[in-house]
């Protein structure tokens, strides 16, 4: 995907995400060592109902900006929620999972991106 595309749909996944109050959000720019993506956001819900709150608010936000094609998984249980926006990929999970399978130590040398900026300018 084209960087002047890839931005603004990172920025529309950080926005809703944090207008639904994600804890912890960590970004990974992980192009450099994976086949399949660009990003990787994992984030930490308060309750499998959070979890799927973030989940449908971030499906919603994407469509409504025109990105299609983006899907969901695990919404059921809701313990880890997975959203797969092909260029960016975004792990909703409870803090006890994320602690147990500890995800960003899959990326070690992965720059971690600073979203600070995109949460301002929302």
């Amino acid at each position: 995907m084209p960087e002047t595309e890839l931005l603004p749909k990172l920025r529309a996944i950080i926005t809703a995400l944090d207008e639904k109050k994600a804890v912890n959000t960590a970004v990974f720019s992980i192009e450099a060592s994976s086949g399949y993506t660009d990003y990787m956001i994992v984030v930490t819900g308060t309750s499998t109902q959070h979890n799927r709150t973030l989940a449908d608010h971030t499906l919603r936000v994407l469509k409504e900006a025109g990105f299609s094609g983006a899907s969901s998984e695990g919404e059921q249980h809701a313990r880890w929620i997975l959203v797969d926006a092909g260029s960016v990929i975004v792990h909703i999970m409870l803090d006890e999972l994320r602690d147990y399978y500890d995800l960003e130590s899959l990326w070690p040398k992965a720059p971690r991106v600073d979203i600070s900026a995109m949460i301002r300018q929302a």
